[in-house]
C-alpha cells in the first residue's frame, strides 16, 4: 500500500493505495489539469465547483472511451477471464510455494545422505586399510609357513 499527500487545486490530500507512487502523481497531475481548465472556462468558479466539474469531465471521458472502444459484452469476457486468471495466479503461488518447501525438504535430505556418505567412506578406508593389515599378516604366515614346511620337509628327508 503506497500512502502519499497529492495537491489538487492547492489542496492537500493523503491517498493510500495499491498503486504505486508515481502512478498516483500521473492521475494528480490529470487531475490538477482538468481542474485548471475547468476554472480557466468558468467565471466565479470558487470552492468545490471546479473539483466537481472537473470529475464530471473526467467521468465524461471516462464513459464515451467504455462506449466507443469495447462493448459491454467485451468487457464482462475481459472481467471474467480476469478472474480466471487471477485464480490461476493464485494456484501458481500455492504450486510454488508446495515446490519451494519440497525442495528444502529435499536439500534436508541431500544433506543428511552425504553425511552418511562421508561416514561410509571413511568407514571404507579405514577397512581398507584392516584388508591390507590382513593380506599383510598372511603373506607373512605363508611365508612363515613356507619355512616351517620346508624345515619339516628337510628334516622328513634327513631321516
Amino acid at each position: 500500500m503506497s500512502r502519499i499527500n497529492i495537491t489538487i487545486n492547492s489542496r492537500i490530500y493523503t491517498v493510500v493505495a495499491n498503486e504505486d507512487e508515481a502512478y498516483l502523481k500521473r492521475l494528480c497531475d490529470y487531475v490538477n489539469e482538468k481542474v485548471k481548465l475547468v476554472i480557466s472556462e468558468g467565471t466565479h468558479v470558487m470552492g468545490e465547483k471546479p473539483l466537481v466539474l472537473a470529475a464530471l469531465n473526467i467521468c465524461d471521458e471516462y464513459f464515451k472511451l467504455l462506449d466507443s472502444s469495447m462493448p459491454m459484452e467485451n468487457m464482462s469476457e475481459i472481467i471474467s477471464k480476469n478472474k480466471q486468471l487471477e485464480s490461476e495466479i493464485r494456484d501458481l503461488k500455492k504450486d510454488n510455494l508446495s515446490a519451494e518447501e519440497k525442495i528444502e525438504e529435499l536439500k534436508a535430505d541431500n544433506e543428511l545422505t552425504e553425511k552418511i556418505l562421508d561416514e561410509a567412506e571413511e568407514k571404507i578406508k579405514f577397512l581398507e586399510g584392516q584388508v591390507s593389515t590382513m593380506e599383510n599378516r598372511l603373506k607373512k604366515q605363508r611365508g612363515e609357513f613356507a619355512i616351517r614346511e620346508k624345515e619339516l620337509l628337510d628334516m622328513l628327508d634327513s631321516k
